[in-house]
């Protein structure tokens, strides 16, 4: 009898508060990193294809979040940002890649409704940067840091577990600087703000 006692307990909580959020989506990010700009800017780019103070990269993302009550959660999140660049010069092509791995630990406070809910956040974590450049042939950086976000996000019901997503984020991210090999120093630090779509599933 105290089998079942416990088991009908331990199953009420878990109904109550051990539900998960599964997200998974892409989107548009616009960052501003100074040296890179000046870096490409300066040695590279042309009146077509010069960049500006802020400039687009894609961005894919997952997160795992966990419902410690009615309206906090828990998420552990990984995001990839892409970053390309390319530009002629004489008889080759100038080529710059950026990846930039991004998971962190994100703290929710959420307001549920009927049908839909709103999700603002907060959170930190690693940051590992991978660039590649090309010019006569390939040469690879990395560099490892910390960076912070801020994240507000709307979920909207399409079904008994599946949620359609839209999120805005502003980050901070301190990857910290490479050495190109021409001995150039290019900080990657950058600020950038983001627009996400994508499903969640709960279960």
């Amino acid at each position: 009898m105290r089998k079942y006692i416990l088991l009908f307990l331990f199953t009420g909580f878990v109904n109550i508060f051990a539900q998960f959020d599964l997200d998974a989506g892409m989107g548009l990010a616009y960052f501003s990193n100074p040296d890179l700009v000046d870096y490409l800017n300066g040695g590279f780019a042309n009146n077509t294809n010069s960049l500006k103070t802020f400039n687009s990269s894609a961005d894919f993302f997952l997160e795992l979040g966990f419902n410690l009550k009615e309206n906090y959660q828990i998420a552990a999140e990984y995001n990839f940002n892409i970053f390309s660049f390319n530009s002629p010069l004489n008889f080759s092509n100038y080529n710059l890649s950026v990846y930039r791995h991004k998971p962190s630990i994100i703290a929710y406070y959420i307001l549920p409704g009927n049908g839909f809910k709103f999700k603002f956040g907060a959170g930190a974590g690693l940051r590992f940067l991978q660039a590649e450049e090309s010019i006569y042939g390939p040469v690879q950086y990395s560099s490892t840091g910390i960076g912070f976000l801020l994240k507000t996000q709307g979920n909207t019901k399409l079904s008994n577990k599946f949620y359609a997503i839209i999120a805005s984020e502003l980050r901070y991210d301190l990857p910290g600087e490479i050495h190109t090999k021409e001995k150039q120093l290019i900080n990657f630090n950058s600020l950038s703000v983001g627009l996400k779509l994508g499903i969640s599933y709960q279960f």
